[in-house]
């Protein structure tokens, strides 16, 4: 119900596109239109942070997919991303949303293309809590409003050349139409390609309601298909043989395959966060057009420790370096299996400052690839404007995401012909027997194990059956709904009552047993764990509504649920963020680690990161400056600003 001042389209344009209602002769049907929709008014006013937090928050339990066409100045200079506060909604989001499965936050990436932006200069689009989604036109080429960077997950259809190529047709909102022409077909941009993405998500919710946010990701790279945009260059084949391009990411979503995984799809590992170190040297970047910085990290992924990575999902790489003009460089960097990924084009109208601060790149390039070995960093001056002195990059650091095990597990093979039709369209095959019983090559190479099809249960590794046999738990009176394996100990007598045959276990209720011990027991005093009463359930499991011991998330040490939101105490090596009430491995952004009680505390607002005490700012959120470790808008009287923002 936006106000209309002729400025407020934009929202139900989107809307229309995920959720126009089906047969009812208007416009057209929306992507997903069994989905409901809200509008949230945010953009019609003023925007801050913490209008954008709650934005991003709101109802995380009611709202399973948030479509965002929004974000920082597109005008080739800028370089911001979202604050403190809107930092926690989207951790929070993705911790705590959908009871416990993860808000998914779909965001186009950006218009810039015509002053040459790049997405990975938009905190937003460069966040690994957001798909971000590109463009493409009719004819599968770049649009002139793209943004070329390496975050972008995957691409859908939008408008090309005016007058040459369609626009988008959706619903309008324009009073000076009239009721019989409430359609527009002038919907442009990623704006418009996003809640198209948004749509597709929702058939994939639909399909299987339990996919967590990264499960998202995940059905987004393996289905989404690079043919129909091949005719455009600059496609790379990454190190497991997917192709990928900083145009397009993985290429054109693919609603009917992502369906079909959906349906078969086993949720993800949950996620390891492993830091390297931080290489501290000033390293000089010269003053030459075409001058190259290259330098190196050796790394081992986190082995052996709480945090290994062995199949990779996003890679951050954390820059600190100075340099005027900034919009002259070109960062590009190396994966041990052999990938270049392009953090940075050059940015030609970037010429008003001259830093990155702790800057984290991402790119998506290297999904599924390993993370130990050598990774390279490239710093090239690209020109073409004059150098006066030499820059220097001061710090930089890698921030890998991903799984320990094998992430890629679906649910049986007798499922598995759902798909087949769709497997000569998208990149990811679903293998044969003989592709199980060998290295399987081409488009999932590395993915396929022998287990790969055999049935997984939701907590593997940790109780051999736990819950898993909730009928056998339950047994009336009459004799009839006893399990047969257990009917030797039990005799019915001429009134068809059980009669109980030997002294029965202390955890047995008072209905009785079938033989000795915790296993024989009819029902339990207290708890159920597989097939055996106990008092209490175990470390790291919790008793569900039916008195049945249920696992913990792996994050928890004790809980009061299954969800990652639903720690009371955190496992080893875990710390707990005060502020959302989950475990993490590692503190987030504009949060300092309290190594006395293990926990992340928050920065205060305008600290981008703190040490030691919320108001002891080391970085500032991108558009301040700092002054005796506070941040401020402006440098105070009888101050000056320096190059590095302080």
């Amino acid at each position: 119900m936006p106000r209309d001042n002729g400025d407020n389209k934009h929202g139900t344009r989107c809307a229309g596109e995920v959720a126009a209602v089906a047969f009812n002769q208007y416009c057209g049907v929306g992507v997903a239109y069994n989905a409901s929709i809200g509008g949230v008014r945010m953009l019609d006013g003023t925007v801050n942070d913490a209008v954008e937090a709650k934005a991003l928050g709101l109802y995380p339990d009611h709202i399973d997919i948030y479509s965002a066409s929004w974000g920082p100045e597109d005008d080739g200079s800028t370089v911001d991303g979202p604050g403190p506060l809107a930092r926690r909604a989207f951790i929070f989001g993705v911790t705590s949303g959908r009871q416990g499965k993860g808000s998914i936050f779909i965001w186009a990436s950006g218009n810039g293309g015509r002053y040459t932006d790049s997405c990975n200069c938009d905190g937003y689009t460069n966040s690994i809590f957001t798909l971000s989604i590109s463009s493409a036109t009719q004819g599968g080429y770049k649009p002139w409003y793209l943004e070329e960077c390496s975050s972008t997950l995957a691409t859908t259809y939008s408008s090309g050349t005016p007058g040459h190529d369609k626009s988008v047709a959706t619903v309008d909102m324009d009073g000076s139409l009239r009721p019989d022409r409430i359609c527009t077909v002038e919907h442009t941009g990623t704006s418009a390609s996003a809640p198209l993405a948004a749509g597709i998500a929702a058939l994939a919710l639909e399909a299987n309601p339990s996919l967590t946010w990264r499960d998202m990701q995940y059905l987004v790279v393996l289905t989404s298909r690079s043919d129909p945009l091949e005719k455009e260059p600059g496609w790379i084949l990454n190190g497991v043989k997917r192709k990928v391009s900083h145009k397009f990411g993985y290429g054109l979503m693919d609603a009917g395959a992502m369906v079909s995984l959906a349906e078969q799809w086993t949720t993800v590992p949950s996620q390891h966060i492993c830091k390297s170190r931080e290489i501290n040297e000033d390293r000089p970047i010269e003053v030459s057009v075409g001058y190259t910085l290259q330098t190196h990290m050796d790394v081992n992924g986190c082995a052996g420790t709480v945090n290994e990575v062995r199949f990779l999902e996003h890679v951050q790489c954390k820059i600190t370096l100075r340099f005027f003009p900034r919009g002259n460089l070109r960062i590009l960097l190396t994966s041990p299996m052999g990938t270049t990924s392009t953090l940075l084009f050059e940015r030609p109208r970037d010429i008003t400052k001259s830093n990155f601060d702790d800057w984290p790149f991402l790119s998506v390039h290297f999904w599924g690839e390993r993370a130990e070995g050598r990774w390279t960093l490239q710093i090239l001056n690209g020109g073409p404007r004059r150098v006066s002195q030499p820059g220097i990059l001061s710090k930089w650091q890698l921030i890998f995401y991903g799984t320990q095990t094998n992430p890629i597990r679906l649910k049986s093979e007798g499922t598995r012909t759902g798909a087949a039709g769709y497997s000569g369209l998208n990149p990811f095959v679903f293998p044969t027997e003989t592709d199980l019983n060998q290295q399987a090559g081409g488009a999932g190479a590395g993915y396929y194990q022998s287990d790969l099809y055999s049935n997984f249960m939701n907590y593997p590794n940790l109780f051999s059956a736990a819950g898993s046999g909730i009928d056998k738990t339950v047994a009336t009176l009459n004799g009839h709904n006893i399990p047969t394996a257990q009917r030797e100990n039990v005799m019915a007598d001429s009134n068809n009552q059980l009669v109980v045959l030997h002294d029965c276990d202390p955890e047995c209720d008072q209905q009785g047993c079938y033989g000795k011990g915790p296993t024989q027991c009819v029902a339990c005093k207290h708890y159920r764990l597989d097939n055996t009463c106990v008092s209490r359930c175990p470390p790291r499991s919790f008793p569900n509504q039916g008195g049945v011991c249920w696992p913990c998330h792996e994050s928890c040490e004790t809980c009061a649920g299954a969800g990652q939101d639903s720690c009371l105490t955190c496992a080893p090596a875990h710390l707990y963020v005060t502020d959302l009430a989950v475990c993490l491995q590692v503190c987030p952004e504009g949060y300092y680690e309290n190594y006395d009680n293990r926990t992340c505390v928050p920065c205060e607002a305008n600290c981008a990161s703190c040490q030691d005490r919320p108001d002891y700012c080391t970085s500032c959120d991108h558009h301040l400056v700092m002054h005796e470790h506070r941040c401020y808008a402006a440098c105070p009287k009888n101050t000056y600003e320096t190059e590095d923002y302080k």
